[in-house]
């Protein structure tokens, strides 16, 4: 029991943090963006051809960059494999636009674009290798069906993975169920990754 409440305290720290951490990002973000209207002013005020060429290039340095912070805010809020990906895209096409100094970092970077894109289409859509990479599961799933194909020990007192987090939910007392709530049950702690339309769709399973 006090090492449940110590992982409680130590997680909920970490959560007040993570919030802290994108409030000042979405600041950052927001004083920002004054700067891009300078730049489009200074675009075109700028008679000079190479002068304009360099505020702009400016200019998508700085509108990636406000981007980047958007998405590293919606990674830590989602968690979930989209969200890290589109981060990392835009990292790399920031740093294609940056950084590159020939064809050899463009090859590099189209590549590594190219590989976000196929684990996207590929990896993504295959909820089986996408729960055995990292124990996140279709929340339509029937209790049955996880217990036999990944050798799981989940109670089966519902049909579905949804229908059991929400009764584990009403067991422990939980009212309030959104994204990365985590429920500790037994042998297992489940965090709920993803809801749409106030309806559990993704959820992570691991030990407790």
């Amino acid at each position: 029991m006090k090492h449940k409440k110590a992982n409680e305290i130590i997680e909920k720290t970490a959560t007040i943090i993570e919030v802290l951490i994108c409030i000042i990002v979405i600041l950052g973000v927001c004083s920002g963006i004054p700067k891009l209207v300078h730049y489009i002013v200074e675009i075109f005020r700028v008679g000079n051809l190479q002068n304009s060429y360099m505020l702009m290039n400016d200019f998508l340095k700085h509108a990636l960059l406000l981007i980047v912070g958007i998405e590293l805010i919606a990674m830590v809020i989602t968690r979930s494999h989209e969200s890290i990906l589109t981060l990392i895209l835009f990292v790399i096409a920031r740093k294609m636009l940056v950084y590159s100094q020939g064809l050899t970092d463009i090859l590099i970077g189209t590549v590594s674009v190219a590989i976000i894109f196929a684990v996207m289409k590929f990896i993504l859509s295959d909820k089986k290798l996408l729960a055995k990479l990292d124990n996140t599961f279709d929340a339509s799933v029937s209790i049955s069906k996880l217990n036999k194909e990944y050798n799981l020990n989940l109670p089966t007192m519902t049909h579905t993975l949804a229908g059991l987090v929400y009764e584990l939910a009403d067991k422990e007392k939980i009212k309030d169920i959104h994204e990365n709530t985590t429920i500790a049950y037994g042998q297992y702690i489940y965090r709920i990754l993803s809801i749409e339309n106030d309806v559990i769709t993704r959820v992570r399973i691991e030990e407790n």
